[in-house]
């Protein structure tokens, strides 16, 4: 992850650093400002020369501006760097999410997925990003006030180096524990984000019900100890932070008491005193915050290994191919996990012809679509496109189960694809979407809204099949298309479908109409997880 974090910007990262040395310089130097002109004035008073206090006085404004300048460049620059890397980040995790084996895919309910993209990569950019920074000027801090108190006296600086360990030591104590409640954290908001999102999207059925109340019931449960972990967390951050207060609090006004004697004895200046209880500040401040930042940064490690999950996944997949002469299925056998769904199925199909798959309700139809698709490529046996196995179709699918963007008809249809006017309303009228659109007020440039939710499942239906009439491929995979559509309108698109010249189909269909399965060169039975030719009695 820090690979992934700093290689990505390099030039930034090494600007910002070299910016925060600068801004850490200044305050280490406000310091040793201080001393010098508390000595300056003291010398001031003993010899009643005044004329240096205008020197002293264009000296500050000057530094102060240029402590102001290195102070907003630092802010900005390290805003500018959290800004790239979230957004790579979150382009990345996004384009590993789309690039996941549908298997994986399947097995990942989408809510984890929806709270690492919103809260678990805001406790990444505060928890580790943003702590990184602190860490390195926290660092710089105690490096460059040690080395100043040096200067000083070694030996208040010993004692400095010496006392800062106890701070930092002892919330290290807390690093697993704290990995635990920030794993809890994720879990729960991970559980609530799941179960609002099915209440949401199954708002009808309790609504038919009237199974809202118990609903409530369980996401006021889900919500609860979502907000019992994170209180957890909080306790275990609070823990963290006063153990270590303690032992800071402490320190420094020993190291104060240190510095009043070694005044008293004439071994440092008054000035010096100033500078030491600013410069120890320095230390012993940061080497408190420094503690608390690296346990909280070492809590992220659950969300780490999420994303690096993501963030490793290959896009790399066969090469697409169009079907130019046939499409073969040489003894495939697939499962899902231990449930078989085809075994040793083989067929040929041609380019240009029209094919129905027909059989029982969960006998594999759709199943075996899917792998034509390449939705998975965990089978046994072969699939060939124009006789080569390394090649996945590339084809257009309309699916059984329809999905519509929450965008416009066009959109839907087009998937924001570079169509003309024309081609786009050529697949609308092949798809009987024309009187539909005709009767909106905005067209083509209506909102469906989310899933489609104003339209019926039969438009909704004619839009996907537009849709998929629009990219035209070589190859077409159609999953009940007509299913939710009446006979008339059923009729007119599986002519359309029919009529594609050379275009391959392949339609699974529970309809035995023998008029309509007769249009078709080819029909195949699913049935035992193998495909045999169906005796023409029709």
């Amino acid at each position: 992850m820090r690979r992934y974090i700093f290689g990505k910007n390099k030039l930034l990262t090494a600007t910002m650093a070299v910016v925060t040395v600068m801004h850490t310089a200044a305050q280490a130097m406000v310091a040793l400002m201080i001393s010098w002109i508390i000595d300056t004035i003291n010398e001031i008073i003993f010899t009643g020369d005044t004329s240096p206090i205008a020197s002293i006085a264009i000296l500050c404004v000057v530094f102060a501006v240029f402590v102001g300048i290195v102070v907003f460049s630092s802010m900005y620059l390290q805003g500018l760097w959290i800004k790239k890397i979230m957004l790579k980040l979150k382009n990345s995790l996004f384009h590993g999410m789309l690039h996941q084996p549908m298997d994986t895919y399947q097995n990942c309910n989408s809510a984890v997925n929806l709270t690492l993209l919103t809260q678990s990569v805001g406790t990444f950019e505060e928890n580790y990003l943003k702590n990184s920074i602190k860490i390195f000027e926290s660092a710089l801090s105690i490096v460059m006030a040690v080395v100043l108190l040096f200067t000083i006296n070694p030996m208040v600086a010993i004692i400095s180096i010496v006392s800062m360990c106890i701070p930092t030591l002892l919330p290290q104590l807390f690093g697993q524990k704290m990995a635990r409640r920030q794993e809890e954290v994720v879990k729960q908001t991970t559980d609530y984000t799941r179960k609002v999102k099915d209440s949401l999207t199954g708002y009808e059925v309790l609504k038919t019900y009237h199974a809202e109340p118990q609903n409530e019931a369980i996401c006021r449960d889900q919500a609860d100890a979502m907000e019992s972990s994170k209180l957890k967390m909080t306790a275990a951050n609070a823990m963290v932070y006063s153990v270590a207060n303690i032992s800071s609090v402490m320190v420094q006004l020993f190291i104060m008491l240190l510095a009043g004697i070694f005044a008293v004895r004439g071994l440092i200046s008054l000035g010096n005193i100033l500078a030491v209880v600013n410069l120890t500040s320095m230390v012993v401040s940061p080497a408190f915050d420094i503690s608390g930042q690296i346990t909280q940064l070492k809590s992220t490690q659950p969300i780490v290994n999420q994303m690096l999950t993501l963030l490793n996944i290959s896009d790399a997949s066969a090469p697409m191919s169009e079907v130019k002469r046939s499409l073969v299925l040489d003894n495939v056998t697939f499962s899902y996990s231990d449930t078989p769904v085809l075994a040793h199925a083989s067929a040929q199909f041609e380019q240009g012809k029209k094919y129905a798959i027909i059989g029982k309700s969960g006998s594999g139809k759709s199943t075996l679509l899917k792998l034509l698709a390449g939705y998975y490529n965990d089978f046994d046996g072969n699939i060939l496109v124009d006789g080569q196995a390394d090649m996945q179709c590339d084809c257009a699918v309309i699916h059984q189960n329809v999905f519509l963007f929450d965008d416009t008809i066009r959109n839907n249809i087009t998937l924001h694809g570079d169509y003309t006017d024309a081609q786009v309303q050529e697949a609308v009228y092949a798809a009987g979407l024309d009187e539909v659109v005709a009767d909106l007020p905005e067209g083509l440039e209506t909102n469906v809204s989310e899933n489609g939710a104003r339209f019926s499942g039969g438009e909704r239906q004619r839009i996907a099949i537009a849709r998929a009439l629009l990219h035209r491929k070589s190859l077409l995979l159609v999953d009940e298309a007509t299913s939710a559509l009446d006979a008339e309108n059923a009729a007119k698109i599986e002519d359309s479908i029919l009529s594609l010249k050379g275009i391959t189909c392949i339609a699974v269909t529970h309809k035995s109409d023998p008029k309509i399965l007769a249009r078709y060169d080819q029909v195949l039975r699913m049935e035992n997880g193998m495909l045999s030719p169906e005796r023409k009695i029709f």
